[in-house]
């Protein structure tokens, strides 16, 4: 059976050490351990190779297979490194060289040819321990800048392997990419990837260019790179989402709970008794303070007192409730916090009516606390809350809380969920999870985003206030609107941008991203396969349709092909997805199907579906749906050649095939006879079936038939009778802005052949089409429903 074998820098568990000397390992919370953890939790032939954090040199021999077995029971194979090659490998061109320039910080980057080759090293002690674990038909997913040249070293040792390559963070323009002395093999090394996967059309077109640029190398309209080796390696995008309910349910547990409310009751948002009164106070001292009578306790009497004018500003009576800004960030110097903060400080200057009423929770978890340019930014920011705090405070309120260390996963919900207002302005960012995850635990609540358009989050997030982090008085207005907006309008926003991550989440990703990979390695799915730019077109084109038209074939293209027909019967789940797409008023779904129509109505006639069966011969509307609840209305084609004629002559030679063949079977429909021979032996099934189609060859021409080959079967219908010929009315019909056809067989192709030039036709699987796009099978058309699903649920908020 073939596994799917995960490559990071660190594995999704941190071994600790009980006090009994034994070890235990704790589950790591976000990064790659919560996009890719539940897939490698849930899928039981799923490996993971990572560094495990831990120098081997520092335990005995006895303790090093006490940790190995640990890891192992989670199926997780430990690597373990030396200080020096920590220090070289992560610590330097990791994060000193790979970091900076990957985020368009080439300043920051320290070039260091040492650092370099210990990089190259680990590289190659990964593909070491990575190698033996391969079986064939194994599949290798590498994640991150930090094993860059591991994919090619994989690739020299098994040329047939199926390998991806994901990267977490922005890929920059070539011109900042080639200042990288070594960026030449970082691309090579890339490029033994099958798949090389980003998580923005924008960053896959820069690595793109970098390829064109530094290696000469032409990237087709499709992504393939062309190799020396005479292999192909594909560049997509794929953007990562969250675990969305964890987070939604997390923000509802006692303690996230907990910490909302404490947060709120000391912003004076939860009983403002005590608050108001504290703020009346100084309010009222201030006034008397301001008069002649009242000067004699500040020597300042006769100056202007800033204290004063903030004090009255923060008076009980002032219109502005009270409300929370939220941050949560690591202390580097690409989240952009002196920018943000500054941009704060300037929102208090310019609308002090908010002085009193607005505190800004910012949780900046420090790292490489030991760099020079990392202490400098701690500096930096302390100076400028400081001087915030220093500027602003009132007896009893200060602007800022400031918060540096880190905070597992429920008191961070209930910061979220305390948050009116979510600042998220990072300088460069691959995507962004902070952004999905404050959305994600205001489900349902009000709560205002802005985000910065330098992050991959933004391209999905369109309801955001989304600015440019380096423009001051942007981010300053950004922040005020979006602490002036009404909840009504609020929610608004986010039901739209949520309606999306609730679909979009990480396991989404992980399935899509596997699927696309499995797509390009088999030379026959590689061809017109659905990219992202073209769905990301797609996506803008259902929205703004105001009538869209769906033609779905069923077997083989909305569930997977099964032994026997009757075990095709539609889950609960596809159930309830077909229901999604079709409850817009705004979509018209036809399932479009070869089974009986008996079938057809007992599995979708409560949908809100039209249903055309046997290829055509029988059609029911939606809108033809008996009100008194006697079933669905369905309508015969007229002049189809007499069924029970043709049959006496068709079925015999039919059932000599039965006969002949084990396992093969016929399935009787109302105008069609099918031979399914997908349980017997297809060695044999084949020589049966070339024998079978002779004979009905021979005489289904005079009988007004004609004989089709599907997924393992062979039917025999009237010529008259074809899926296209079913559909054409519809689509001639003028009345739809967005039409889309998918279907899997040969059956499906007359559908597509009268698909008009604007519309979109995919085939599902292998196989010569004419449809414009290919998907891998009916779990990637799923998908593809589900997204559009989202996208009605978000245009109509």
């Amino acid at each position: 059976m073939s596994r799917l074998i995960i490559v990071s820098n660190r594995l999704p568990f941190s071994m600790e050490e009980n006090e009994d000397k034994s070890f235990a390992l704790r589950q790591n919370v976000g990064g790659l351990a919560t996009a890719i953890g539940p897939y490698h939790k849930t899928h039981r032939d799923s490996i993971w190779v990572g560094w495990s954090g831990i120098d081997a040199s520092e335990h005995t021999k006895s303790e090093v297979e006490s940790i190995k077995k640990e890891f192992s029971d989670r199926r997780c194979v430990p690597i373990f490194l030396d200080e020096s090659e920590v220090k070289g490998y992560y610590a330097g061109f990791s994060n000193d060289t790979l970091w900076p320039l990957l985020h368009d910080f080439p300043h920051e980057a320290n070039f260091n040819e040492e650092t370099f080759n210990i990089y190259a090293d680990v590289n190659e002690k990964f593909a070491d321990m990575v190698a033996p674990l391969i079986h064939k038909g194994d599949t290798v997913w590498i994640q991150d800048y930090h094993l860059m040249l591991l994919p090619q070293m994989l690739r020299e040792r098994f040329p047939k392997a199926s390998i991806g390559w994901f990267l977490h963070v922005p890929f920059p323009s070539p011109e900042i990419f080639r200042s990288l002395p070594w960026s030449r093999e970082i691309l090579n090394g890339i490029l033994g990837a099958d798949l090389v996967g980003f998580h923005t059309v924008d960053y896959a077109n820069s690595f793109k260019a970098s390829v064109k640029l530094l290696l000469g190398k032409d990237v087709d309209e499709q992504g393939h790179v062309e190799l020396e080796d005479g292999r192909r390696s594909t560049v997509d995008a794929f953007p990562i989402g969250i675990d969305y309910n964890l987070y939604r349910r997390t923000s509802r547990s006692n303690l996230a709970t907990e910490m909302r409310r404490g947060i709120e009751a000391v912003c004076g948002k939860r009983t403002g008794q005590r608050y108001a009164t504290s703020l009346t106070a100084e309010s009222n001292a201030a006034t008397e303070a301001s008069t002649k009578e009242g000067a004699w306790w500040s020597h300042y009497s006769r100056e202007d007192l800033p204290e004063l004018t903030l004090a009255r500003f923060a008076a009980s009576g002032s219109p502005k409730p009270n409300k929370v800004i939220v941050s949560i960030d690591r202390l580097d110097y690409t989240k952009g916090i002196p920018e943000r903060l500054r941009a704060f400080e300037l929102m208090l200057g310019k609308y002090p009516e908010w002085i009193g009423h607005v505190t800004y929770y910012l949780l900046a978890t420090p790292s490489r606390e030991n760099v020079p340019t990392y202490k400098r930014l701690k500096e930096q920011v302390d100076q400028l809350v400081g001087q915030i705090n220093g500027k602003y405070s009132l007896l009893s309120w200060n602007p800022i809380h400031y918060i540096t260390r880190s905070l597992p996963i429920k008191p961070v919900c209930g910061i979220y969920a305390a948050g009116d207002v979510a600042l998220v302005t990072p300088l460069r960012d691959g995507m962004n999870l902070v952004a999905k995850e404050y959305l994600a635990c205001h489900d349902g609540r009000a709560g205002a985003l802005v985000l910065s358009d330098m992050c991959g989050a933004a391209r999905e997030l369109d309801q955001a206030f989304i600015v440019n982090p380096y423009d001051t008085s942007a981010v300053c207005e950004a922040l005020h609107d979006a602490l002036e907006i009404s909840n009504e309008d609020s929610r608004r926003r986010n039901i739209a941008m949520q309606a999306r991550l609730k679909f979009r989440t990480a396991a989404t990703w992980c399935t899509g991203f596997l699927a696309s990979l499995a797509q390009v390695a088999s030379t026959s799915l590689a061809d017109k396969r659905l990219r992202m730019d073209q769905r990301n077109t797609m996506m803008e084109q259902w929205d703004k349709a105001g009538s869209r038209l769906l033609l779905l074939d069923y077997d083989g293209t909305l569930t997977p092909l099964v032994r026997t027909p009757d075990r095709a019967r539609p889950t609960q789940g596809l159930r309830s997805l077909i229901r999604r797409v079709a409850s817009d008023p705004a979509v018209t779904l036809y399932i479009v199907s070869g089974r009986s129509h008996e079938t057809m109505g007992a599995w979708f006639g409560d949908l809100p579906v039209g249903l055309i069966a046997e290829h055509g011969v029988w059609r029911s509307g939606y809108d033809s749906k008996a009100d008194s609840g006697t079933g669905r209305k369905w309508t015969r084609l007229e002049g189809l050649p007499d069924a029970a004629e043709w049959k006496k002559r068709i079925e015999p030679i039919m059932r000599e095939s039965v006969d002949s063949l084990e396992k093969s079977f016929i399935e009787q429909k109302d105008d069609a006879m099918a031979w399914h021979y997908r349980l017997s032996d297809q060695r044999k099934a084949n020589v049966e079936r070339m024998r079978l189609l002779e004979k009905l060859r021979a005489i289904t021409g005079k009988l007004g038939l004609m004989v089709m080959e599907n997924a393992k079967v062979v039917e025999v219908c009237p010529v008259a009778v074809s899926k296209g010929q079913a559909v054409a009315p519809i689509l001639e019909s003028g009345d739809y802005d967005f039409m889309l056809a998918a279907g899997d067989d040969s059956t499906d192709e007359t559908m597509f052949a009268v698909m008009p030039e604007n519309s979109w036709s995919i085939k599902v699987g292998a196989g010569i089409t004419r449809a414009q796009s290919r998907l891998l099978n009916a779990a990637s058309v799923q998908r593809l429903l589900g997204y559009l699903a989202a996208e009605s649920e978000a245009t109509r908020a």
